[in-house]
């Protein structure tokens, strides 16, 4: 039986936690993109936006080409990042499609900060001053009751975030912008798209068209109110831990007005380059300050292009020859899928005195390995018994060769469909079925699910993805696994290895990997029993939309459950603020 002990006021922590008082203590800087495709960026060969700031910074440290997500989803991948654990131990996870996420800001679950540490929650033992800005979709309310009172139970203030601003749901299709960039396009826009202030609504509707702006001055502030390690002052020259996570590049796009039009790439391409400028007038504050040079930087994805949105509308996942610039193809699939184009992302980390400027990886990490790398130069020690998945990324930063993934596990939903061996090769005991809704239509994408989710029809029409119940899987024989060389030679899932084309080099056979892996998803298996709902949920995304738990702006309450606007309490009328 696990025992635990209270953090601050909200989040708990297990008993066997230890700070080292002889760590390295750097700040730390997450920069985390929504939705990216693995060749968004001109780093990785594109040719529709100009990314200057962002390209500058992971040329001053080491750019990954198999940097690999814990999920090809958001609110599991999210979670994985906070906890550094696979999704199926948080519960944020589900089989169905409404269930792979949670479904709507008034869900009566979350990403649980009473069984799950975050960084920010372990990072603030360690004396870290913790703030974030932008996207959460990790839960907001967990009361019951008609009349019960918002508890904030699962908000990033929950999980240790001192300072935070942002948009605790997601950019959802109700997020549509009217001709004034407010998220009021649908009516029910302003139930999904707002602003909050730590656990207060300051904004509903969203003002969408300037949420990058408004996230990045709210990290600027952040920035310009930490001091370098040098300070006199003990709390201000505290280390920090500020996690930005952006909207871009998630549909429906946004920019600026005065941003429209100024790349190669459309509107795509012109949130690419919105996000760069956010990118690099954070990065300057941290010279300015003199925190620079003191700060680890992290940069990634949650998951892979939303394809179903339209080609329009989402990333790319090509790649280029590293010196003729030619493109050899691209990834398979896309968010949502565990192929190589919903989950392996862009991703550098930039830390002064451990990486070195101008390299370039292809030893498999995940952005999961953030966690315990970060709490290790923090000297946090979560104790034997607080089980975490991810690995620690410095020998790799340092420059080894060897991925400390001996197995990563890729999951759909419940389900193990592959796993990494070693970094190299990828075995697949299950494959996503594509277009098993709609037929084919290469106009809308490729190697996906194009066609409109039904759940969506009530609310706004929304993309449908590829599935994780049984029906959306192909499961292949023991025996007749398919397995691919993903490291540098297959990026693409081509070219299925036997034994007769087995790479000349590998250290071990096909009939060893294979078994390698299956021994790690069998343990898994057996380690954790949870399963999903009658409705395909996790304990994470389980449950429905209650007027009681919705956020409205102060004064406000929604009268109607999931379909009502917020209305003020004994005036009536619509309720707006900001």
């Amino acid at each position: 039986h696990r025992r635990w002990m209270r953090a601050g006021s909200a989040a708990f922590v297990p008993q066997g936690l230890r700070i080292s008082p002889h760590a390295p203590r750097p700040n730390v800087l997450v920069l985390l993109v929504d939705d990216m495709g693995y060749s968004d960026l001109a780093a990785y060969g594109s040719p529709n936006a100009s990314t200057p700031h962002i390209d500058a910074l992971i040329g001053s440290g080491v750019k990954f080409t198999n940097w690999v997500s814990a999920a090809p989803i958001c609110t599991p991948s999210r979670a994985a990042l906070q906890t550094g654990r696979y999704p199926i131990r948080t519960g944020c996870i589900g089989n169905l499609e409404k269930y792979r996420v949670i479904p709507t800001p008034s869900n009566p679950h979350g990403l649980d900060p009473e069984q799950h540490v975050s960084m920010a929650t372990a990072l603030k033992h360690a004396g870290y001053r913790t703030g974030m800005a932008g996207k959460w979709h990790l839960g907001i309310n967990g009361n019951t009751g008609t009349l019960s009172a918002q508890d904030h139970a699962f908000t990033p203030t929950a999980h240790s975030y001192e300072t935070y601003l942002g948009a605790p749901y997601t950019n959802a299709p109700m997020c549509a912008v009217d001709g004034d960039g407010v998220s009021q396009k649908y009516r029910s826009g302003p139930t999904y798209c707002f602003l909050m202030a730590n656990t207060t609504v300051v904004e509903q509707p969203l003002r969408l068209e300037n949420f990058t702006r408004t996230i990045t001055d709210f990290a600027v502030d952040f920035l310009r109110n930490q001091k370098p390690a040098t300070s006199h002052n003990e709390y201000e020259s505290s280390p920090f831990f500020f996690l930005m996570s952006y909207f871009h590049v998630h549909t429906p796009l946004f920019t600026m007005r005065k941003n429209r039009g100024r790349s190669r790439g459309g509107l795509f391409g012109d949130n690419v380059e919105e996000l760069d400028d956010s990118v690099g007038r954070i990065v300057q504050v941290l010279r300015e300050e003199g925190l620079l040079n003191d700060t680890v930087i992290f940069l990634t994805s949650d998951n892979g292009p939303y394809q179903e949105e339209g080609w329009e509308n989402s990333g790319r996942t090509n790649v280029y020859d590293a010196g003729s610039k030619q493109r050899l193809g691209r990834l398979r699939g896309g968010k949502g899928q565990v192929f190589e184009g919903g989950i392996r992302m862009p991703g550098a980390v930039v830390w002064p005195g451990v990486t070195t400027a101008g390299t370039e990886s292809d030893v498999m990490v995940s952005t999961m390995d953030i966690f315990p790398t970060v709490l290790q130069a923090a000297g946090v020690d979560l104790g034997k018994d607080y089980i975490v998945d991810g690995k620690d990324m410095t020998p790799v930063l340092r420059g080894a060769n060897a991925s400390q993934h001996d197995v990563f596990l890729h999951y759909c939903g419940f389900n193990i469909l592959a796993a990494r061996v070693h970094g190299r090769f990828k075995v697949f005991w299950a494959m996503q079925k594509w277009y098993t809704n709609d037929p084919k239509n290469a106009s809308v994408c490729l190697e996906c699910c194009n066609g409109v989710n039904p759940a969506s029809q009530l609310v706004v029409p929304a993309a449908e993805l590829c599935g994780c119940s049984e029906k959306d899987l192909i499961r292949f024989p023991t025996g007749e696994e398919q397995v691919f060389d993903v490291q540098s030679a297959d990026l693409t899932e081509s070219n299925s290895l036997t034994s007769a084309n087995w790479p000349a080099d590998a250290q071990l056979s096909r009939a060893q990997v294979i078994s390698i892996a299956t021994a790690e998803k069998e343990r898994m298996e057996k380690e954790i029993h949870s399963k999903p709902n009658k409705q395909g949920a996790g304990s994470c995304t389980a449950g429905g939309p209650a007027a009681s738990r919705q956020p409205c702006c102060p004064g406000c309450r929604q009268a109607v459950p999931f379909y009502g606007q917020c209305r003020r309490r004994g005036l009536g009328g619509v309720c707006y603020c900001g």
